[in-house]
């Protein structure tokens, strides 16, 4: 009975208790924070941007080798590699923290493993430890990007070497455009060459279709002879 008495007594002063609202007249506004949660920029910096939390601003900084995206919107993650979140004329930087395998802390790096003839290593930097990673087949690792990309955009590859294939000679239509020639990938039944001005590229048909060596195109894979699986026959 008496433990009722107390708890039902409590009950009635908390219901008259007043507790007092959170809003921007009892907060402290710091006054950087237009809004009650989201991310300031700081003029011309690549990796270091405010946050507001409740109106208070806090200092952060983005981990070795990744940007601040000024177009992040709170409460995604606002930091990036700088491929996906270039600087936009920001210059300033903070001080990189290289280990003994990446000059950055995260990132794309060169790979020692990679040759002109053999473009697709690269590293990717995770806390500072290297991880040796591979293009897809077909494409070369960019240090200028950090991104994988076609073998032409990458100068340091020679793609006649990387890809096993000389394209023929470069012609032109009469207005002067490069004319496309497709050829067959060794005996794959789904992958083949593009050239277009004499640089090749290593792509695949669809699924459900195979390349036509007499066509140049990719057809119904019923009206090409092959062989082989197709889990086998596709390198990409």
């Amino acid at each position: 009975m008496y433990i009722f008495v107390y708890f039902a007594a409590l009950f009635v002063v908390s219901c008259n208790a007043v507790f007092p609202v959170l809003d921007s007249a009892t907060i402290k506004v710091d006054p950087v924070c237009k809004r009650r949660n989201q991310y300031v920029s700081i003029d011309g910096n690549c990796d270091s941007y405010i946050e507001c939390r409740d109106y208070h601003a806090i200092d952060r900084e983005c981990p070795d080798g990744l940007h601040y995206n000024v177009d992040a919107k709170w409460p995604q993650y606002p930091c990036g590699y700088p491929s996906d979140v270039p600087c936009r004329g920001r210059g300033i930087q903070k001080a990189p923290e290289p280990t003994a395998d990446c000059p950055h802390q995260f990132g794309f790096f060169p790979s020692p493993l990679a040759q002109p003839n053999d473009c697709g290593h690269y590293r990717m930097c995770v806390g500072g430890r290297a991880l040796e990673m591979y293009c897809p087949t077909g494409l070369a690792f960019s240090p200028d990007t950090g991104r994988c990309d076609w073998p032409e955009n990458v100068p340091s590859c020679k793609i006649s070497s990387f890809l096993g294939y000389e394209c023929p000679p470069a012609t032109y239509d009469e207005e002067g455009y490069p004319i496309i020639t497709n050829h067959k990938y060794g005996n794959n039944c789904y992958a083949f060459y593009m050239c277009e001005s004499g640089k090749a590229r290593l792509l695949s048909c669809d699924p459900g279709f195979a390349f036509d060596e007499v066509s140049g195109h990719c057809v119904d894979e019923d009206l090409v002879p092959c062989h082989l699986k197709v889990e086998e026959a596709i390198p990409l």
